[in-house]
């Protein structure tokens, strides 16, 4: 879908609807927590009104979420380059994890560890996280046992406990994360 091929007010619409429905929210929820009519946020929501600048706030706000959500087009691919997008580092800069994709309520994330260094993290309870080992070697600690995983390798687990990435070679470990939250 080309921006020239929607209007503004229809792209917010549906923004609107996409984000609402992926935090599992009612209009009757989003009315009470944003002090927007349920009457306009359907109407928004369907494309039939063009919204003011402060009825955005306003759903922003009660969604938790930047103006510019609502405000984007977006088309049914998305291609994002390495080192294109922000990036989280560790302290000493020995691990980053750069944010890709949320799908279905499953962030994906690709990161990498540098050689000879380790990263230790825990995620909010009911999570479930996934790894792909895309080259080298990696030590996983899950709670107390370890995972010897080699590229191509693929490890699940409950993200909630804490677990620790482990790089103990002179290269670095490049991977592939998702993290799925089964309750919200």
């Amino acid at each position: 879908m080309n921006e020239e091929n929607i209007d503004l007010s229809s792209q917010v619409g549906l923004n609107l609807r996409e984000i609402r429905k992926s935090k599992r929210m009612s209009l009757d929820d989003l009315a009470n927590v944003s002090n927007v009519s349920k009457l306009t946020l359907g109407k928004i929501e369907r494309g039939e009104t063009n919204p003011t600048v402060n009825i955005l706030w306003k759903i922003c706000r009660g969604l938790n979420i930047p103006l510019v959500s609502l405000l984007s087009f977006k088309e049914n691919i998305e291609v994002h380059r390495f080192g294109s997008n922000y990036q989280f580092s560790g302290i000493n800069n020995d691990w980053f994890v750069e944010p890709l994709f949320n799908t279905h309520g499953t962030e994906w994330y690709r990161g990498c560890i540098e050689p000879n260094s380790a990263y230790s993290e825990c995620h909010l309870a009911g999570s479930e996280e996934i790894v792909l080992v895309l080259n080298g070697q990696l030590e996983m600690k899950v709670g107390e046992k370890i995972h010897q995983l080699n590229q191509w390798d693929v490890i699940k687990f409950n993200g909630e406990e804490l677990h620790t990435y482990i790089n103990r070679s002179n290269e670095k470990v490049h991977l592939m994360l998702s993290l799925s939250y089964t309750t919200r």
